[in-house]
């Protein structure tokens, strides 16, 4: 049950009104622990129009006396099953020894997510998901008061493309394969595909029916900012079968970009240590270097199976920032997600 806030605070759920002091409430956060400020309110709408996240019903604000926002929740039951259940918070740094509001947040959160159990089977585990930056312990002290447990690691990789930084090398692909630019509408189901081989074994990857995927890639398709010259696919030149992929999207999506994130790179299973990932990755830095982008990024799981950390490490990237992901068991049994 969630407690009583103390006199004089208020709290509700969120309109698209708010989205201006959501980002600034993480940006104070974002400041306070790296002395950046780089959430903007698009970001924060685009994180709201998932088409499974109700901004009505799956999120919280938490208002002071004075009715300025020293705390915010959201939770998305986005798989299917529900089985992982994903959550975003943050606190006013001001308000960090202020142990009620954590706790109105992560009980909000857990209850919330509570709700999802029904709709999961019967045997399956449950688990509530949380991040926490290295660089803010207060998050993670709080995460492991409420009773969260670290999972997993990741960095934030990045590579700059200036006359001081990386220069990309031209790919060397292996014989017999052709990289080309994904073509919407043709190559759409040849993609969710390759992604579902490709990501299967990935740390938190549950794969959805296929038509659920597929509806998700498309999806992303029609977002503001998609760019299908980003995205390319490596492909056996005999028989035109797709065995790689490369998704790039600039920073922020449609806005004029100096940056931008690779937000996947796979390669099917049965093609794997032939240089097909690598050559992948340099022939989106090459497009992405002639245009005029300063740098990119990506995050990689540091107990990646498939060597990634290693691969970009090798192609000049370097970390910038660790982040942890926590979890809380609502329910024992049988876990469905990749580890």
């Amino acid at each position: 049950m969630i407690q009583s806030l103390p006199e004089g605070y208020t709290a509700r759920h969120a309109t698209t009104e708010d989205a201006q002091r959501v980002a600034d409430l993480f940006n104070d956060r974002w400041e306070a622990t790296t002395g950046t400020r780089p959430s903007t309110p698009e970001g924060v709408l685009r994180n709201w129009k998932h088409p499974k996240f109700n901004l009505s019903t799956d999120s919280r604000l938490v208002f002071g006396p004075d009715a300025e926002l020293i705390g915010y929740a959201h939770l998305r039951d986005v798989k299917d099953p529900p089985v992982d259940v994903f959550s975003g918070y943050c606190v006013r740094p001001d308000h960090d020894e202020s142990p009620w509001l954590w706790d109105d947040l992560f009980e909000w959160l857990e209850a919330e997510a509570r709700r999802a159990i029904p709709k999961a089977p019967a045997d399956a585990r449950i688990v509530l998901l949380a991040g926490a930056s290295d660089d803010d312990p207060t998050e993670q002290r709080e995460l492991e008061r409420y009773g969260f447990e670290h999972s997993r690691t990741f960095h934030r990789m990045k590579t700059e493309f200036s006359s001081e930084g990386t220069v990309p090398e031209p790919p060397r692909l292996p014989n017999g394969i052709g990289i080309r630019e994904f073509i919407p509408g043709q190559d759409d189901e040849a993609l969710v595909r390759t992604w579902c081989e490709a990501f299967k074994d990935h740390y938190g990857i549950l794969i959805q029916p296929f038509e659920t995927e597929l509806e998700e890639w498309r999806g992303l398709m029609k977002e503001e900012g998609f760019d299908s010259s980003l995205w390319s696919v490596a492909h056996d030149t005999g028989d035109g079968s797709m065995v790689g992929l490369c998704v790039c999207t600039t920073l922020p999506p449609g806005g004029i970009p100096e940056r931008a994130q690779v937000a996947d790179l796979g390669v099917r299973p049965a093609w794997r240590r032939q240089g097909i990932g690598r050559s992948l990755l340099l022939h989106t830095f090459g497009i992405l270097a002639e245009r005029g982008i300063e740098s990119v990024e990506l995050t990689v799981d540091t107990e990646n199976k498939s060597g990634a950390p290693t691969l970009y490490k090798q192609v000049g990237m370097h970390s910038i920032r660790v982040n942890h992901t926590y979890l809380k068991e609502l329910r024992p049994g049988i876990n469905l997600v990749a580890q």
